[in-house]
């Protein structure tokens, strides 16, 4: 005797699981790009530092840690007012990518049927700019100061990192599933 196996009514003809799965996971990555451009290079650069008495910067502890009981909000609020490296737009974006990411995250069975992923293209969008920012600020800051890396012509408003080239590649395969997002060249 055979047994039927049928396919829960929350996932209708019309919905493409693999695509809601791929589209969840290129967000899961994306938003660890960017968290992962916030916090390591801020505590890098605290690593077993001192400062003299009149550098603007004491301790992580102080400068960053004390902005928000999260570290993530922590970070992101000392990038945006203390360092000046994103704006307020930027923070925004990166607020509603973690807010989307929690959600599918957290919520993906409950959703699964009723994600448009359609209407998610303009906070990709957004999250593509705002990761490019960071990776080309902290770029600078490792390397721009360097003299060995003074007179090779660099064009420092276009230098990216490893997270960002990643990023691209993750667009890509957005795109492949079907969802346009425009992007910087």
């Amino acid at each position: 005797m055979t047994k039927q196996v049928t396919v829960p009514s929350i996932l209708n003809d019309e919905l493409d699981v693999t695509q809601v799965l791929a589209y969840a996971g290129c967000v899961l990555l994306a938003f660890e790009l960017v968290k992962s451009l916030i916090i390591k290079p801020i505590k890098a650069f605290y690593w077993n530092t001192t400062f003299c008495e009149s550098s603007p910067f004491r301790s992580y502890k102080e400068d960053v840690l004390t902005r928000h009981r999260n570290e993530f909000e922590a970070c992101l609020l000392y990038l945006r007012d203390f360092m000046e490296a994103i704006s307020n737009e930027e923070f925004l974006s990166i607020q509603a990518l973690r807010h989307h990411r929690n959600q599918l995250a957290h919520n993906l069975p409950d959703i699964l049927n009723t994600l448009d992923i359609g209407s998610c293209k303009p906070l990709l969008e957004r999250t593509d700019r705002v990761l490019f920012t960071l990776s080309n600020y902290r770029v600078r800051m490792e390397i721009a100061a360097d003299p060995e890396f003074a007179d090779r012509g660099i064009d420092w408003d276009t230098v990216v990192g490893s997270e960002y080239i990643l990023f691209k590649e993750v667009l890509k395969k957005i795109r492949l599933l079907g969802y346009q997002v425009e992007s910087d060249p």
